[in-house]
């Protein structure tokens, strides 16, 4: 199955423009490069040397390079792990660049391409695609030989990717046989957690992806520890670091571990992209008002821009699902809603809907992964038969599968669609004629499971 998706891309560039002016050599970059943060005017590359001190990035509208053609530069060093992140700014909004990227070293002057295409303005109307995915490599689950479920999501051709979470497994080993060698530990220090990002980034499918579809990642509990609550454990700085180095993140210079973001697609998506695990309280306290999942600068960040959007849909991206239970855990529930041994962040995601209903805001929808399994749900938080808001969850990428759980039901949510005992990821498709959203989860093959269309309220 793996074949018959794998392009030449270093030969022909994703329409099968030959690109005669660009000789490829198999490993200048050998954790490939990767597109993100993108807006309407800018665009973040990631891309890692493995020694050298910078890497060029040159970018244009013009496969070819021919005309148009600008450069920028980032400088490396062992303290990232010779990755970085470099911005290209002054875009043409709604425009496919194309991309090459050189370490800057005697050695190594070939170039490895790649390609993204920039976001609508605000008024403009167009169709907007995207992929969600996350729970990569757990539980033994990793590269074996490949994550072939990659090449059918590059086949889709959507506009960006979000990285749900779990994009590592640093607290979980990958032994060998049956995985590809390299990832056999529990990580601990920093080269340890550098390496587990190095192992899933030398997967081929994985690289063919970010190379021509960018992204937007978010974190879970896995890029750290099991459940971790952000403030209590030791090896949130060295984890979060790791997570910075290896994705095509911007510091916000005020904050620079601020992770919590959001991005206009047109008139028709905005995307708030939380972080459940930077500033949350420990999962065992008890709930009430002093109990967070955001932390109160997010929250009030978050609901700000709720209240604000003109965006036809909302489309918030958390970490962990707002009512599915993901089993016992001795340390309280790690979701949104009320576990079995103790509560979860009920008081909080109250605030969060008692907000939506009040300003009669329509058009909501969660996406989460966390839990390996796929659930749509629509909520109706008031029980007046009028749903309100939707969630949508999708998973495992590679991973161990979940089992379908039971639900809190204090926002009243009502199953339309799970299945579990697969690995998949989801699809949404954003009409931008008529606003209309449709969801869906393919499995490793790229076969639909499962297709829901919402008209836009």
């Amino acid at each position: 199955m793996g074949q018959r998706y794998q392009r030449l891309f270093h030969l022909f560039l994703f329409s099968g423009l030959l690109l005669p002016s660009l000789k490829v050599q198999a490993t200048p970059l050998p954790h490939g490069i990767a597109s993100g943060e993108i807006s309407a005017t800018s665009a973040s590359i990631w891309a890692r040397t493995g020694g050298a001190p910078a890497f060029t990035v040159e970018y244009a509208t013009d496969p070819s390079f021919a005309t148009g053609q600008e450069t920028q530069t980032a400088a490396v060093s062992a303290t990232t792990d010779f990755a970085g992140t470099v911005t290209l700014p002054a875009l043409q909004p709604a425009t496919r660049y194309y991309y090459r990227v050189r370490a800057q070293s005697s050695e190594l002057r070939e170039a490895t391409s790649g390609t993204f295409v920039t976001a609508p303005l605000p008024a403009q109307r167009q169709d907007v695609t995207f992929l969600w995915g996350g729970d990569l490599g757990g539980q033994g689950f990793c590269r074996q030989p490949d994550y072939a479920i990659f090449a059918p999501m590059k086949a889709v051709n959507a506009d960006f990717f979000i990285f749900g979470g779990d994009t590592i497994y640093a607290d979980s080993r990958c032994p060998s046989p049956p995985n590809t060698p390299g990832a056999d530990f529990v990580a601990s220090t920093q080269e340890q957690f550098w390496a587990k990002h190095r192992y899933q980034r030398e997967d081929r499918f994985l690289k063919d992806l970010l190379a021509t579809t960018s992204l937007y990642p978010i974190w879970d509990d896995h890029e750290v520890k099991n459940d971790f609550s952000g403030p209590s454990e030791p090896l949130t700085p060295i984890g979060l670091h790791a997570f910075f180095d290896y994705f095509p993140l911007r510091r916000v210079p005020e904050e620079p571990h601020r992770l919590y973001r959001s991005f206009r697609w047109g008139t028709r998506v905005e995307l708030f992209l939380l972080d459940t695990r930077q500033y949350r309280s420990p999962n065992g306290q008890q709930d009430g008002p002093g109990k967070t999942m955001l932390g109160p600068a997010q929250l009030r960040w978050f609901l700000d821009g709720l209240i604000s959007s003109p965006a036809t849909w909302k489309i918030v991206v958390s970490g962990v699902p707002l009512s599915a239970h993901a089993g016992r855990i001795l340390t309280g529930h790690d979701g949104w809603g009320g576990g079995s041994i103790a509560d979860g962040f009920t008081t909080e995601l109250r605030t969060i809907i008692s907000t939506l209903q009040e300003k009669r805001m329509r058009n909501v929808v969660w996406l989460s992964t966390d839990i390996h399994v796929a659930r749509f749900f629509s909520y109706d938080p008031n029980n007046d038969g009028n749903p309100d808001f939707h969630e949508f969850i999708s998973g495992p990428l590679s991973a161990i599968t979940g089992n379908l759980d039971s639900l809190d039901h204090s926002f009243h949510p009502t199953i339309l669609y799970e299945e579990n005992g697969f690995f998949n990821f989801g699809v949404v498709k954003v009409n931008g004629r008529n606003g209309a959203l449709t969801a869906e989860i393919r499995d490793q093959e790229g076969k639909v499971h499962h297709t829901l269309t919402l008209k836009a309220r």
